[in-house]
């Protein structure tokens, strides 16, 4: 390939590979952006989940924290009195100052020694307690609380409940129990604002107890940050799933698609315009160029007609002087062949003259012949002339 056809190649397409780097350019820095973008809101989405999930374990905590003190509190209340009143009334009074103050529990009860509940507030139809006595019979009189683990009630959810023993005496006179529902509790401690941006869920062992909305199909799941603590409380140990849900944090291939979009279109836009700007700028390049060559040609041409016209002038001047030659020579050459025509006449007239009568005819006839022969030479010196 001839060097020249290379650089005029090279030379139109260094615009193409120019737009190209700089869409390019911008492009990536947009796609930058997008990326640091998404990774800012993760980790804000992600903070904000997790001081969420901390609020709820504190909240939790301290919530079963308060009602099994009260709990105990009205164990304690219970058997200060001296003599001791272990009435009905007496308990359904404390019972419902401790159920109206501390919100949460679903009942609490009084059972005796034997497994049977005796009273309840709020009162149930059913005073027998069902598996009560099994679950004491495991627990014994001497272990001061003990926390049955959680299982659906009635449809209503999962309960559980909380027994500490009574001793008057150093004679066990039966177990008070707290009834809690764990809907109840989480309904108590959760906000509304947290079921709009999370969706919670609770695990005691491996099984679900409670999940503030239906499972979510796994696609969308896998998109959603988790936030996994602990909750501990007097007998319990909860395993808290917070979730973060779409209007918190979406996933980053997804996040943020219109910003993208645009920065992608404005980089083409740019790139584009460069490229238009280009393409002017090399059009009015060869315009230039090309009015440039014009003008080039027109200044040769009339240097070239300059300089014709000089060769022209001398060789007009030259012609002049050839001609001036020429009619001196002329001049010179007339005059000198005349002169001797004219002599030759002045000879002839003067034979004539002077020997007319000795000239026979036929030498009459050669002078007419040679004064005719000089007279017509003299015609063609004037007429050169």
């Amino acid at each position: 390939m001839p060097k020249s056809l290379g650089l005029n190649v090279l030379s139109r397409s260094f615009p193409v590979l120019l737009v190209l780097a700089v869409f390019l350019f911008f492009g990536g820095a947009t796609v930058l952006f997008w990326y640091h973008q998404n990774r800012e809101e993760r980790e804000l989405a992600f903070r904000h989940t997790e001081t969420s999930a901390e609020q709820i374990v504190i909240r939790v905590e301290g919530l079963m924290k308060a009602r099994m003190a009260s709990l105990r509190v009205l164990a304690e209340r219970w058997v200060e009195r001296t003599p001791p009143d272990f009435s009905r009334d007496r308990f359904l009074q404390f019972a419902e100052d401790i159920y109206v103050h501390y919100p949460v529990f679903k009942t609490i009860s009084w059972i005796d020694p034997e497994g049977l509940m005796r009273w309840a507030f709020p009162e149930e139809k059913n005073t027998q307690a069902k598996g009560r006595r099994e679950i004491l019979q495991e627990v014994g009189a001497y272990r001061p609380l003990t926390v049955t683990p959680c299982a659906p009630f009635n449809g209503e959810g999962f309960t559980f409940e909380a027994f500490i023993p009574l001793f008057h005496q150093q004679a066990l006179q039966g177990y008070l129990e707290g009834a809690f529902e764990v809907n109840r509790i989480m309904s108590l401690c959760l906000a509304e604002d947290i079921f709009k941006d999370f969706r919670v869920r609770l695990y005691e062992g491996g099984e679900r107890i409670y999940a503030s909305e239906e499972e979510s199909a796994p696609s969308v799941m896998q998109n959603r940050l988790h936030v996994v603590r602990e909750i501990r409380f007097p007998g319990k140990i909860w395993r808290l799933d917070l979730e973060s849900s779409p209007l918190i944090y979406s996933s980053g291939s997804v996040a943020n698609l219109s910003s993208l979009a645009f920065g992608l279109a404005l980089s083409a836009i740019l790139s584009l315009l460069l490229l238009f700007l280009l393409q002017r700028m090399r059009m009015y390049k060869e315009a230039r160029d090309q009015a440039f060559h014009e003008i080039g040609k027109r200044e040769r041409a009339q240097e070239a007609l300059q300089e014709n016209e000089k060769k022209l002038e001398s060789l007009l001047l030259e012609l002049s002087r050839k001609n001036e030659e020429l009619e001196t020579f002329v001049y010179t050459v007339s005059h000198d062949l005349k002169t001797p025509i004219v002599t030759i006449e002045g000879f002839i007239g003067a034979l004539r003259e002077d020997f007319g009568d000795l000239l026979s005819r036929e030498g009459e006839k050669y002078l007419t012949y040679m004064s005719d022969a000089a007279r017509k030479m003299e015609m063609l010196i004037n007429d050169l002339l």
